[in-house]
């Protein structure tokens, strides 16, 4: 396993890097990713940003988002493809046909189920978001972290803390968050983009959401629905069923939170959210996904109903024994 000093050393001594998001983007492999590409420019390297989904309209205000390129339209050649939070290569999309034609693979995330797929792997099951690691890394590097670098940062780790709330934190976290503060980043700026500004077709699918809302006889389970009609009669896109799953986990007494959420290919994505007994990772592995022990995710090719009940029958199984 390399070190953020390991990947320093790769990264000086390398140029041509393709930076991958993961699917359905969120703030940490949005901000983890930017940060990286922005840096690298700042070295004189060439670097590009790619994705497999659109950027998320609450995302749209993190510096460099604007060239962010879809995978389709990357030409020339790149050496090195970096990989910032995701627990395995299928985790890019349709963007592993580009990921194909690097000769080096750099993975730098912190989910426990990540098996160390590169030929470089900087993975720290401790930090609380990627972006902790890139900051530890541009240190590495002796990059002069601009306010714009600063605030990719800064929204990788507040976005994948939950505001810092979530378990993961630790005191390193604080710290890090008060010198990407100290460096340019503003708090308020970033939580008014990414957590208080919803368009209306979110509110009422949230709303719609919540009409489907179950609970298993012991209270200790919660799911929510979101069909595809659902999207299309509220006019939401995928991206703004993001933090939906929190109200269904929010529920007193409920141990595990779910949303299942129809696809547009006929499949249905899970969401799993845990309070304290259950790891959800492990949940999520028997369906071929994976996550953190109080966050993760799967896919299944079924339909709805009986997605619903095989994860819901495996949740209950995890609770009993534990």
């Amino acid at each position: 396993m390399e070190s953020p000093k390991d990947l320093a050393e790769l990264f000086q001594r390398e140029n041509g890097f393709l930076i991958f998001t993961h699917v359905q983007p969120d703030g940490d492999t949005l901000g983890s990713a930017l940060a990286l590409g922005l840096s690298l420019r700042l070295l004189g390297k060439k670097a590009v940003v790619v994705r497999s989904d659109p950027l998320p309209e609450i995302y749209q205000f993190l510096p460099g988002s604007g060239e962010i390129a879809d995978w389709r339209q990357v030409e020339g050649d790149f050496r090195v493809g970096v990989l910032v939070d995701c627990g395995d290569p299928t985790r890019v999309g349709e963007a592993a046909k580009l990921l194909a034609r690097v000769a080096l693979v750099v993975n730098i995330d912190h989910h426990g189920t990540n098996a160390g797929f590169g030929q470089y792997n900087y993975v720290d099951v401790q930090a609380a978001a990627v972006g902790e690691q890139i900051y530890e890394l541009l240190r590495s590097m002796e990059v002069d972290i601009s306010p714009a670098i600063a605030t990719c940062l800064y929204t990788a780790i507040v976005t994948d803390t939950g505001s810092f709330r979530y378990e993961s934190t630790r005191e390193s976290t604080f710290r890090v968050a008060a010198e990407l503060v100290r460096l340019g980043a503003k708090p308020a700026q970033v939580a008014e983009n990414a957590f208080e500004t919803r368009s209306l077709s979110s509110a009422r699918l949230l709303g719609r959401a919540l009409e489907t809302l179950e609970l298993t006889p012991d209270g200790k389970v919660a799911w929510l629905v979101i069909s595809r009609a659902a999207l299309e009669e509220t006019g939401a896109s995928d991206e703004e069923t993001e933090g939906i799953i929190n109200y269904a986990r929010a529920i007193r007494g409920v141990e595990v939170g779910l949303l299942f959420r129809e696809t547009g290919d006929g499949k249905v994505r899970v969401s799993l959210r845990s309070r304290h007994q259950v790891d959800v990772s492990r949940v999520a592995s028997h369906f071929d996904g994976g996550g953190h022990p109080r966050a993760a995710g799967c896919t299944l090719s079924l339909p709805l109903n009986e997605a619903r009940e095989k994860v819901i029958t495996a949740v209950r199984g995890a609770l009993a024994d534990s």
